[in-house]
């Protein structure tokens, strides 16, 4: 199996950029997100974590390969299927208090969807994905391949954490150990990240144990070293200030 990064620009065929990884695409396409990190995906080639047509055509491709890759429905996101398109009572988005309108979208019973319409008391919302029936292109690039043990982990921290700047691991035959650096107590997704990052490293490189090493750090500690730090300060100022008393006595 191969861990490669890659940049691509997906699009429905003749027709608008739905996902990129390419910053000056996405402005160029008017779907930049300022809150989004734009940079080369990790992919562990397959392992279903791109759509099947994709999927295929990265295990035949080499670093520094680029290539438009054309993917029909049934290896994308699927034919639409009728059967997803659902009349829900308004009064079960009210009870959630939802005021649904048209294109919002929306989860209901753990299945996301979208507001077609919205008329007679009831809401009609599509659960097919917004791609499905589509044929779509991917303009990819492969641009990096794991060579080492450190780099596969590395794939996978980027996958879960969105970055793995700062982290420091240790894989042995069976464990996998993994170092947060401090920022990462912060998060608030820091527990599902966690849970990612751990059944994908189960599944990829087959381990049986992953060990998180955090380190927390008394606030108070902080609060004294700026105070001691502060008073240092001050008393060096105070003796600077303070004049020197002269040897000479005055006639």
């Amino acid at each position: 199996m191969d861990f490669i990064k890659i940049n691509y620009t997906g699009r429905i065929k003749d027709g608008a950029v739905f996902d990129t990884t390419r910053r000056e695409d996405a402005e160029k396409e008017g779907i930049f997100d300022e809150r989004r990190v734009y940079k080369p995906f990790s992919v562990a080639v397959g392992e279903g974590q791109v759509v099947e047509g994709l999927d295929e055509a990265l295990a035949k491709m080499k670093v520094g390969e680029k290539k438009t890759v054309t993917i029909e429905p049934e290896k994308a996101y699927g034919p639409r299927n009728p059967s997803m398109v659902k009349l829900i009572p308004i009064k079960q988005f009210k009870q959630q208090r939802i005021n649904p309108i048209p294109g919002m979208p929306v989860e209901i019973d753990n299945m996301r969807g979208r507001v077609q319409t919205v008329a007679g008391g009831r809401v009609r919302v599509d659960f097919n994905h917004e791609l499905a029936g589509k044929t779509i292109e991917f303009d990819v690039e492969v641009v990096e391949k794991a060579k080492t043990d450190t780099d596969k982990v590395n794939y996978i921290l980027e996958r879960a954490f969105e970055s793995s700047d700062e982290f420091e691991s240790k894989l042995t035959a069976n464990k996998l150990t993994v170092k947060l650096p401090k920022s990462a107590n912060y998060d608030q997704n820091l527990l599902m990240r966690k849970m990612s990052f751990t059944a994908e490293a189960f599944k990829l490189l087959k381990v049986d144990d992953v060990v998180f090493e955090e380190t927390w750090e008394n606030p108070e500690k902080k609060k004294k070293e700026k105070s001691d730090s502060g008073d240092e300060k001050s008393d060096d100022k105070s003796e600077e200030k303070t004049p020197k008393k002269s040897g000479k006595k005055s006639d």
